[in-house]
């Protein structure tokens, strides 16, 4: 069985993908200094396995076929092989997942048994001191050791998320691109370095936001290869010693928000349209906790999906399509 025809938004974008934070971006083990937790600094309740598994199948049938699993730290939830397992039963193509490494040394080989099929890995500084310093974690060794632990389990590519800061891990890119090449570059991992997005203390990010210019002049003097992906129209850059690149931007970044095929899903069951918006979000939970019908959730993904809308637009792209739901 696969996934059935996608819903478009006004701005003619397909929802092919969910991001799913499974627990609090405010509950998390790390206490990465430029994190933002999407907004969000106090708990709520959070969706049960089959609930998440609910709201996959049934997004599953307006054409999402792809399901990223995030928090807070994912791992930290007791269940999260449950519902991985749940997710892929649906079926979904792809279940990812981002984290900071948790627990997962030990159980990226049940995982990927489960379903999983890859994931994103935190590793913002290979220094003991600046990795303790960024993430108020002292875990590096912790990090790398689950790093390699899903590289053996076939969680592949492996992304190693680094968020780059100016004047603390920006001097490490050489090193970070030698640590991929170590672990079989492009072949069983992508190097992700992502440039930091505003936190809730603006002076934070005037003092260390790092515009990636100067770092992607240079990775394009030694690819071989560049491409574009077509999720968020990542620049992929292919070295002469075999790692691959990929360079985030998610800030004032009309392409990036153009490519965006993604409906975000809060821990407490909301739809969420976009990351840089909190005024829009649309409950779901409630209604399904209520013993709502399937055709009544359904209505409420079409709402979300409506609300869908560039943060970042630019030309051509301020005209909308139209107010029709497009499934084509």
């Amino acid at each position: 069985m696969s996934a059935g025809t996608p819903l478009y938004d006004q701005w003619r974008r397909p929802v092919t993908d969910l991001r799913i934070s499974v627990n609090n971006s405010a509950e998390c083990n790390w206490g990465c200094i430029f994190c933002h937790k999407e907004g969000i600094l106090e708990s709520h309740e959070q969706m049960t396995p089959q609930e998440i598994e609910r709201i996959v199948r049934l997004t599953n049938l307006f054409g999402v076929k792809r399901v990223k699993l995030t928090g807070g730290e994912p791992m930290l939830r007791t269940d999260i092989v449950e519902i991985v397992g749940r997710i892929k039963s649906v079926p979904i193509e792809e279940v990812s997942m981002t984290t900071n490494g948790t627990r997962l040394a030990r159980l990226a080989a049940i995982l990927k048994e489960k379903g999983l099929s890859r994931v994103n890995i935190s590793l913002h500084s290979l220094k003991e001191d600046t990795f303790r310093f960024l993430t108020h974690a002292n875990k590096l060794k912790d990090t790398i050791e689950a790093i390699k632990a899903s590289i053996t389990a076939q969680l592949r590519p492996v992304k190693i998320n680094v968020t780059v800061i100016r004047g603390i891990n920006d001097s490490e890119v050489n090193d970070m691109i030698e640590f991929s090449r170590e672990l079989g570059g492009g072949g069983t991992n992508i190097l992700q370095l992502i440039e930091m997005v505003p936190t809730t203390a603006s002076n934070f990010y005037e003092a260390y936001h790092l515009n990636l210019d100067a770092i992607e002049e240079k990775l394009k003097e030694r690819a071989i290869s560049v491409s574009e992906r077509v999720l968020h129209r990542r620049p992929r850059y292919e070295l002469e010693n075999g790692v691959c690149v990929e360079v985030v931007r998610p800030m004032n970044n009309s392409s990036f928000c153009m490519g965006n095929n993604r409906m975000r899903i809060t821990c407490d069951g909301k739809f969420k349209p976009c990351l840089l918006r909190s005024e829009n979000h649309v409950d779901f939970l409630v209604a399904m906790r209520r013993g709502t019908s399937d055709s009544d959730l359904a209505e409420i993904f079409k709402k979300a999906v409506l609300l869908r809308e560039p943060f970042f637009k630019s030309g051509s792209e301020m005209r909308k399509s139209g107010l029709t739901l497009c499934t084509q």
